[in-house]
């Protein structure tokens, strides 16, 4: 069903479609823009964050450290160790730091690395409110194996270590002091209070969130004190698009700094913008459809007049004249029309008089013309496929005495027959190839003889049996009791009907049927050879016989072509059609010349 316009919906559709389509290209550029540039800022956002997260956990155990020195070396100064016990100044300082960071430290230890006892001190809450520090005198047995050999075998005089039995919750700061390697302090860290002091000094948005996390996923530390404890993969928004992140590692406690922005509150902003900007383009777009509907009425108006004149016109009355007057372009154009009418008319009649003879002649030369080319077009193809093959044959025939004399030096067995065989092969190909370009460019010259037309389809068959004997096809032969004989080229439809046998055998699958029949008839007789199995894709079946198309995955695609020309050169015909569900079917007529009538 055709929808026809006139020009006012034309105009008008038009402008609709420019109008949308231009729209909806700023709209689309402007969001993905947008959005482009929210995801990026988010992304470095993300980065920045990651990064000055685990600059200010690096101060604050910085800090930590300096605590640690500043209390250790303050206890030392004035009277080295005693023998028996640790100096009393350094065991009042640590436990002055205790209590003034209770929730800092889970307890520090004091090591004399020359004796096996160690201090123990932990800070304590009591009842009332207050803290207290205990300390206890332990064996330095009495410490993880695992510190202890870290601590041994470091010569560093500070370390940080991962408290592994408390899944990162504390750090491990190991001190040693300056003046003599014999003391060394240990405090235990706790990781979520130096954290919590590094967020409060990042002051994140309400979209950004901060994760710590240990090489199982498990979540330490977080912004969002919900997921700590949980594993880092049940983050929710980890399963957002608008959620942007980025991932730093934290080599120096064996963790990983994960920093989020969502960014659904800035495409949220975007989309409403996006709406107001989309109600802003169709209140403009209202207003100029009514213009142009305007505009586009008076100017249908006049192009309609035009077009009643032109049919008018073209109906054969060229006295039509437009009565419109404008002062404009369109008005320019009407004058020209009138113009026209008038001269029309006069050449009107001069064409109508040469209008008869002139289509005689067109039609007396064009027949001729083509009967001309195709003869011309044949007779060039010919002598020129001729002449190369001619030139290309001797070229072969050398090639073939070289590859003779090389066969004949190759001993029985030698990898070298094999290659030989191989050229021998490709070249008795090749040759077959431009014997068949001659046949099909060629005008076939006949050589009449009386051919019993049966007895030719038998020999055929006979010749091919172990072909059809291989793939187990039946073949049904569907002969009349008497024959006769015809006077044909007897080698030339003996290969036509190779040719279209050997066909039938290739697609005939195992254990198919191939028919042969022949019908005699007063004029002519036909030769039809059926086979099962797939039939011709191609439309029209017919197609099959133009030069060079095959559906071999090898061959030439002149066969076919080939016994089309050999046919319609014994003033015949040649065509092919599918059988349904079944198979194809060629059929071969040819006019019968009885020569003699004979039973079989």
């Amino acid at each position: 069903m055709s929808i026809h316009l006139n020009i006012r919906e034309k105009i008008l559709l038009s402008f609709m479609a420019f109008a949308f389509l231009l729209l909806l290209a700023v709209v689309i550029f402007f969001y993905f823009q947008t959005e482009n540039n929210i995801k990026e800022r988010a992304e470095n956002n993300s980065v920045r964050t990651a990064s000055q997260f685990k600059i200010q956990m690096d101060k604050n155990i910085d800090d930590a450290f300096v605590e640690l020195n500043g209390i250790v070396n303050f206890g030392l100064s004035g009277a080295p160790f005693s023998n028996r016990n640790f100096n009393k100044k350094l065991h009042e300082n640590i436990k002055n730091l205790l209590s003034i960071f209770p929730a800092k430290y889970s307890k520090l230890i004091l090591i004399k690395l020359s004796s096996d006892q160690v201090s123990v001190f932990t800070p304590l809450r009591l009842f009332n409110g207050k803290i207290t520090v205990e300390e206890k005198s332990e064996k330095i047995t009495s410490l993880s194996q695992s510190l202890v050999n870290k601590i041994s075998v470091s010569n560093k005089r500070r370390q940080i270590i991962r408290d592994a039995a408390k899944s990162g919750k504390e750090l491990i700061l190991v001190s040693q002091v300056k003046r003599t390697n014999d003391v060394i302090l240990i405090a235990f860290l706790r990781t979520e209070k130096i954290a919590g002091k590094a967020l409060r000094n990042l002051s994140l948005s309400d979209n950004e969130s901060v994760f710590l996390f240990d090489r199982d996923q498990r979540i330490i530390f977080s912004s969002k004190k919900v997921m700590i404890n949980r594993l880092f993969g049940e983050v929710p928004l980890e399963q957002k698009d608008d959620v942007i992140s980025a991932l730093k590692k934290y080599h120096e406690i064996d963790m990983n700094i994960a920093a989020l922005t969502d960014t659904s509150a800035e495409t949220g902003k975007l989309l409403e913008v996006i709406k107001q900007v989309i109600y802003f383009s169709a209140a403009i777009f209202v207003l100029l459809f009514g213009l142009i509907y305007i505009v586009s009425g008076r100017t249908s108006k006049s192009l309609n007049k035009i077009t009643e004149a032109a049919s008018e016109i073209a109906a054969g009355d060229f006295l039509q004249k437009i009565d419109v007057e404008r002062e404009d372009e369109l008005g320019t154009l009407v004058n020209s029309f009138n113009k026209m009418a008038e001269n029309l008319k006069i050449m009107f009649n001069k064409l109508n008089e040469s209008n008869k003879e002139l289509e005689r002649k067109i039609k007396e030369l064009t027949d001729a013309k083509i009967e001309l080319s195709e003869k011309q077009r044949l007779a060039l193809i010919g002598e020129t496929v001729s002449k190369i093959s001619h030139e290309i044959q001797n070229k072969m025939s050398g090639i073939s005495i070289w590859v003779q004399n090389l066969e004949m030096q190759t001993e029985d067995g030698s990898p070298l027959r094999l290659y030989v065989n191989e050229i021998k092969t490709a070249l008795s190909s090749f040759m077959n190839l431009l014997v068949n370009f001659k046949k099909f460019y060629r005008r076939p010259q006949l050589q009449f003889a009386e051919t019993d037309i049966e007895k030719l389809v038998n020999k055929v068959l006979k010749k091919y049996s172990q072909q059809i004997e291989e793939k187990e096809i039946i073949v049904k032969k569907l002969f009349p009791e008497t024959s006769s004989a015809i006077s044909i080229d007897k080698e030339m439809i003996e290969e036509t009907i190779e040719n279209i046998l050997l066909n039938a055998i290739f697609f005939t699958p195992q254990k198919g049927m191939i028919t042969a029949e022949l019908i005699f008839k007063n004029s002519e007789i036909e030769l039809k050879i059926c086979n099962t199995g797939k039939t011709i894709t191609v439309e029209p079946p017919n197609k099959i016989f133009q030069p060079f198309f095959t559906t071999k995955t090898s061959g030439s695609g002149l066969g076919l072509a080939i016994c089309k020309n050999a046919v319609e050169a014994h003033e015949g015909k040649i065509f092919a059609k599918n059988i349904e569900n079944e198979g194809v079917c060629f059929t071969i007529i040819l006019p019968s010349t009885i020569v003699n009538d004979k039973k079989f």
